[in-house]
């Protein structure tokens, strides 16, 4: 009898705590987009690695094509200035936080270009590879 009494309380107990988590979590989390100058897929590693560091960030995606950061976060524990401000100390542009200078300057030569000049330095890849040579007789 005492054990079917713990195994029941222990049950109760168990359900309230999962209850309270799951309402604790209700709007506990948000997303924003973050337009930025990343132009190369250093500059997306080193965002998508060093923004899970900053507090309450859960996830970072960026998409270069669109220049932006999209970061899921824990809205008790961050907000979206505070995010900017983040990605500005890595020394990246975020909408229209400026990048710290001296991170900006830290990274490599490819990550400080504009986008136009990056562009225009990465050599263009054919989109069929090339014809294997014919055999010599």
């Amino acid at each position: 009898m005492k054990t079917t009494l713990r195994t029941l309380a222990f049950l109760l107990l168990a359900a309230t705590v999962g209850s309270a988590w799951a309402q604790d979590d209700h709007g506990k989390f948000a997303s924003v987009d973050i337009h930025t100058n990343a132009v190369c897929n250093d500059c997306k590693h080193r965002i998508e690695t060093e923004m899970l560091y900053a507090k309450g960030v859960q996830s970072v995606t960026v998409d270069l094509d669109k220049e932006i950061i999209h970061v899921d976060y824990k809205a008790k524990k961050t907000d979206p200035a505070k995010l900017r401000e983040a990605v500005s100390k890595i020394g990246y542009l975020a909408d229209d936080v400026q990048p710290d200078p001296a991170a900006r300057k830290a990274l490599p030569s490819c990550c400080q270009m504009t986008k136009k000049e990056h562009d225009a330095t990465t050599p263009v890849t054919p989109s069929e590879p090339p014809s294997p040579a014919e055999p010599q007789h």
